[in-house]
C-alpha cells in the first residue's frame, strides 16, 4: 500500500470515528489520474459502520469535508455505493504543485 493509500485511509478513519465509533476504512482500489493540468489518484475506499444516523449524517456531509494527506488535497468524494451499514466512496486527490 502506497504512502497516499495509508494517508488517506488514516484520514477517513479518524473522521469517520469521530461521528460513528468502530468505523472501519479499507481500500477497494486505486488508479493514477491526471488531465491536462493536474495529476494524482483516484482511490475507492470501504467504509463500515453500521445502520446508524450518525454515519448517515457523516455521509451527507463528506463532499465539504477536509482530509489531510501529505503531498495532495483532496478535490472531491463521493458516494458510489450505499447499503447495509457498508458505503464505497471514490475520492480524487490531486497532487500539490
Amino acid at each position: 500500500m502506497s504512502r497516499v493509500e495509508r494517508d488517506l485511509i488514516k484520514a477517513v478513519t479518524d473522521s469517520a470515528t469521530e461521528s460513528v465509533s468502530g468505523a472501519a476504512v479499507s481500500l477497494v482500489r486505486g488508479r493514477d489520474w491526471s488531465s491536462s493540468l493536474f495529476s494524482g489518484v483516484r482511490l475507492t475506499v470501504e467504509i463500515k459502520a453500521g445502520e446508524d444516523e450518525a454515519f448517515e449524517t457523516w455521509l451527507a456531509d463528506l463532499p465539504e469535508a477536509e482530509f489531510a494527506v501529505r503531498g495532495y488535497f483532496v478535490a472531491s468524494a463521493d458516494l458510489v455505493e450505499r447499503n447495509s451499514g457498508i458505503a464505497v466512496v471514490e475520492f480524487l486527490l490531486v497532487e500539490e504543485s
